[in-house]
């Protein structure tokens, strides 16, 4: 049986660049993705951070920037005519998506017509400002789908997978979209490996951003402080 994912024609190009800078440089395919989320989180955070640690020499950064400049144009592109576009989650897909470690994590990723039935279901168009959660984002569809019905809602991303984080808050970049992504067991609330606040300031001044975040500025734990104290006095 073939489990070998196919990326979609729009993201081939960007495929190409990154599968043939590992190939040549002797990297992991998914260590080279991986870095590639972290590099493009790099570039938006508000005070600015060097990536660390970061093994790559300044010919090798140039390659990073090519896939970056790759990504905004695809991103153009999908999204003229459209509501949203998830290039990374494809990306992602066809480079572990037959791997051990993405059925380990039993990850398949929803349909774009799925995540749009879904965000109606949860009300998303009604034109809300409380709070969407995904329990288990993978790259945020969902949210993004729900982000495009109402765009004053806060949302919030978790997974247990810090890739599928990283995708899901650049994502959040990207879509102009305002909420966090914490990296996390969700069956576990308590449990806290790191977090990411995005597009804080986007109302203000319009230029998107993200920094990491502690737990206890996370609307989210905050959520759950909230409930076990309720439950508490019950």
């Amino acid at each position: 049986m073939n489990n070998h994912y196919e990326a979609s024609p729009e993201v081939r190009e960007l495929e190409k660049t990154l599968c043939q800078f590992a190939y040549v440089n002797g990297f992991d395919r998914a260590e080279v993705f991986d870095d590639l989320l972290r590099y493009i989180i790099s570039f938006f955070t508000w005070k600015f951070q060097p990536v660390e640690p970061w093994r790559y020499n300044k010919e090798q950064i140039a390659v990073f920037w090519k896939m970056l400049t790759q990504w905004f144009v695809i991103m153009d592109k999908q999204t003229i005519g459209k509501e949203w576009y998830d290039a990374l989650g494809d990306l992602y897909m066809a480079i572990t998506g037959s791997s051990g470690h993405a059925k380990r994590l039993g990850q398949n990723f929803t349909p774009d017509s799925v995540c749009n039935l879904m965000s109606k279901i949860v009300g998303a168009e009604k034109g809300g400002t409380g709070m969407i959660s995904d329990a288990a984002c993978g790259s945020g569809c969902i949210l993004l789908a729900a982000h495009v019905k109402s765009f004053k809602n806060y949302l919030v991303a978790e997974d247990i997978d810090r890739t599928c984080c990283m995708m899901a808050v650049c994502n959040f970049i990207i879509h102009g979209c305002y909420g966090e992504v914490i990296w996390h067991d969700s069956l576990q609330p308590e449990s806290y490996y790191g977090g990411w606040l995005v597009n804080e300031h986007l109302g203000e001044c319009g230029i998107p951003s993200v920094r990491e975040i502690p737990q206890e500025e996370s609307a989210l734990w905050k959520f759950w402080q909230h409930r076990k104290q309720e439950q508490v006095i019950k």
